[in-house]
């Protein structure tokens, strides 16, 4: 790591938290690298100690980017942008342009300028998708934003059903999701790979939830199957943190757990 920067800024309404990790190239301050910025709301170790509920609604996550991926209050419905449009996945899969009074307390945003574009061909498990992007890495200390875009012959997707009690684990929660499968759909695999050892910042490993082309269908990825398609990528070298200002969030003391991978509680 090239330099670590911790700011806090206080106004009447909020703390903002600015985590600046320079992970490659000696000019990473320079004004070429300016957009190269995973901007965090919340953090996985806030689910996992069952905060639940966020302040972030889609007209500021749009100001962070047009691009990301997270979930909603209560974990009801996974949350994608795609293209400057906030969308919220039901729990049958279903797509809608997320309502403005919606909040969420998970979201990773970018502003997306891919530096490499490749063809990915012949990939038949989720693992093997992370296999083939993992040898595209220059550094595997890095964030990689993607955006895959093709027809997928088998996608296995969930959604999240909506928490009454915020007193279930997470862990727990995640046992119970919705999971559902669709083939031959075209469509956008919005992603985010972040390093494990930022697992608490950011979900470890390969993150990617689907949008597809008629805007109908939606799903966090959880099995992948295709013959071709277009990959871009961005590597990233800073994030930019800011912490929920929600009541529970401001009065618990968290417990420093592990955090799960994207796609390891199966």
């Amino acid at each position: 790591m090239k330099a670590t920067f911790i700011n806090t800024l206080f106004n009447k309404r909020s703390i903002l938290a600015v985590l600046t990790f320079s992970l490659f190239s000696t000019s990473a301050f320079s004004a070429s690298s300016v957009e190269n910025t995973v901007e965090q709301y919340g953090f996985p170790l806030a689910l996992v100690n069952q905060i639940y509920t966020g302040d972030i609604t889609p007209a500021d996550m749009l100001k962070k980017g047009e691009l990301g991926l997270g979930t909603a209050d209560n974990l009801d419905g996974e949350l994608v942008a795609l293209d400057g449009v906030v969308y919220k996945i039901e729990l049958d899969g279903s797509l809608v342009k997320a309502p403005a009074e919606l909040t969420a307390p998970y979201m990773s945003m970018f502003k997306f300028n891919p530096n490499q574009h490749i063809i990915l061909k012949d990939v038949h498990s989720l693992a093997e998708l992370g296999e083939k992007l993992s040898a595209q890495m220059a550094s595997k200390n890095s964030f990689y934003a993607y955006k895959i875009t093709g027809t997928f012959k088998h996608l296995k997707m969930a959604s999240a059903e909506k928490v009454e009690n915020d007193n279930v684990p997470l862990m727990e929660y995640l046992k119970t999701r919705v999971m559902y499968n669709k083939e031959n759909i075209k469509g956008t695999l919005v992603g985010l790979y972040t390093p494990e050892y930022l697992g608490n910042i950011s979900i470890p490993g390969m993150h990617f939830h689907f949008v597809s082309s008629d805007k109908k269908l939606g799903g966090h990825l959880e099995g992948i199957s295709f013959d071709k398609v277009s990959v871009e990528i961005e590597e990233i070298n800073k994030i930019n943190l800011t912490l929920p200002q929600v009541a529970k969030f401001r009065e618990h003391k968290l417990q420093q757990v592990a955090v799960p991978a994207a796609n390891k509680h199966k």
